[in-house]
């Protein structure tokens, strides 16, 4: 398996060298024919404005214009009447030079005859003796309207063609100088590239692994250095998650198994002790029939928290009147209230009508008000009440209790978590209360909260949107 570092390599290196084939193939292959073209294209455009201006200027002036247009360009010129007779020449005349070639020669006539018709044109010619390479152009002149003679320019490419030579050496040289660089860069850009990643990929193998303790160490602020912030977060959710998980497999073993324990105990009794008792063996048969009913409460808890959790568990909500739903579920707790000395107080708004899945709601009072009775001493004081607050109703659940701790009251709607551990009052609830309390009301995407204060109390409370009729 190729690795990413080698292809994002290869990758840079086949981009640079399409780049480099392109650069040789423009600048070697068609260098010459686009330079020869651009200058050809130039002289012509000069030496157009230059005949043009024969008509305005004088005749010394028009000379003199010819004659530093042949010596910046490094050509000649000759101006031919309509007979074909010379009536200046200007540039090199040298016996390697265009001047003596031009007397009688075919492409001269072409150019001169074409030049008569009112064409512009160039047509390359080679010295007969020595090979260099010319082009000839031919310029029309025109005096009054009427063509009255034909500029004929020699035009060496001998220059062109050196140029072209420097350039392709040039070039060479650059190119040489490129495919170092770009090795190096590219190699040193892919490992910075890669690195991150393979640091990343080595801390989700240990994370797969099970260990998720792993961190990455990264400063990079750019897309690689997010993911690396994301996968360290992971790892922190997942840390917290597999303690979650550790947590809730030993607190479900300890809550199924005391009541267990119990029932397998009391059984053997009956069957060993007491069955030939009636007294003693109905009393073992309703120690038995209890911790069977926590037990089942228990595992009806769990069933409720999955299914909300999971979302498969769907509202029914309806509109129904608090007050009602309030004095129903403190009837409840008045036995109860007798055994344990715990007052419960109601305080309900008589005419507010709430849209809430009245089963759910009943199953969050009966989660908060078990809750309070497990933290509330004999004489304690729970108080139930609902709260007009403009277009929503706020419900509280208030015990004079022992209170939470600040540190632990994030902590408390996790399943099985008990804020005070060292409390030896028997729970009324399964650890899984207020777990629940959160996902009903989370479906019904209320807010809620809570707050307390040691040896004064705790107030729980949530607020649902009111119906107004």
């Amino acid at each position: 398996m190729k690795s990413i570092r080698f292809k994002l390599w290869t990758g840079m290196m086949t981009l640079i060298v399409i780049v480099l084939i392109l650069l040789w193939l423009f600048q070697i292959v068609f260098l010459q024919s686009f330079y020869t073209n651009m200058r050809i294209s130039n002289v012509k455009n000069e030496a157009t404005d230059i005949v043009k201006t024969l008509a305005t200027e004088s005749r010394s002036e028009f000379q003199n214009s010819l004659d530093a247009f042949t010596f910046n360009n490094n050509l000649s010129v000759e101006l031919l009447d309509k007979t074909g007779n010379s009536t200046y020449t200007a540039g090199s005349t040298g016996s390697s030079m265009q001047m003596p070639m031009m007397r009688n020669n075919n492409v001269r006539v072409e150019v001169f005859n074409e030049g008569l018709l009112g064409k512009t044109v160039s047509i390359p010619n080679t010295h007969p003796r020595f090979g260099n390479k010319f082009m000839m152009i031919g310029i029309p002149v025109k005096a009054a309207s009427e063509i009255s003679g034909v500029l004929i320019i020699n035009m060496p490419l001998a220059a062109v063609e050196e140029t072209a030579a420097i350039l392709k050496w040039q070039l060479f040289y650059i190119t040489l100088i490129l495919l170092v660089a770009s090795l190096l860069i590219s190699y040193f850009i892919s490992r910075s590239f890669t690195r991150p990643i393979l640091e990343i990929k080595k801390a989700t193998d240990i994370m797969a692994s099970g260990d998720f303790s792993v961190r990455i160490d990264t400063k990079k602020q750019d897309e690689i250095g997010g993911l690396a912030d994301t996968v360290n977060y992971l790892g922190q959710q997942l840390s917290k998650i597999e303690q979650l998980r550790k947590d809730l497999i030993a607190n479900v073993s300890h809550e199924l198994r005391t009541p267990l324990s119990i029932i397998r105990g009391y059984a053997e009794t009956i069957r060993d002790v007491s069955g030939d008792y009636p007294e003693k063996r109905e009393k073992h048969l309703g120690i038995v029939i209890e911790e069977t009913e926590r037990l089942s409460r228990i595992v009806d808890d769990i069933l409720n928290l999955s299914q909300l959790q999971s979302g498969y568990n769907e509202l029914n909500k309806s509109r129904f009147l608090i007050s009602g739903t309030l004095e129903t579920i403190s009837k409840r707790y008045e036995v109860l209230s007798e055994k344990t000395g715990v007052k419960i107080i109601v305080q309900s708004l008589d005419d507010a009508f709430i849209e809430a899945d009245e089963a759910r709601m009943e199953q969050v009072f009966y989660n908060l008000i078990n809750n309070a009775f497990s933290h509330t001493p004999e004489g304690g004081t729970i108080t139930v009440r609902a709260i007009n607050n403009f277009d929503k109703v706020r419900f509280e659940v208030s015990d004079t209790g022992s209170g939470i701790v600040e540190e632990e009251l994030p902590f408390i709607w996790d399943r099985f978590y008990k804020a005070d551990k060292t409390s030896s009052k028997k729970a009324v609830g399964t650890g899984l209360g207020l777990a629940i309390v959160k996902g009903v009301l989370e479906a019904h995407q209320a807010i809620y909260g809570v707050e307390s204060k040691i040896n004064v109390g705790t107030t729980f409370w949530f607020e649902i949107k009111k119906i107004l009729l």
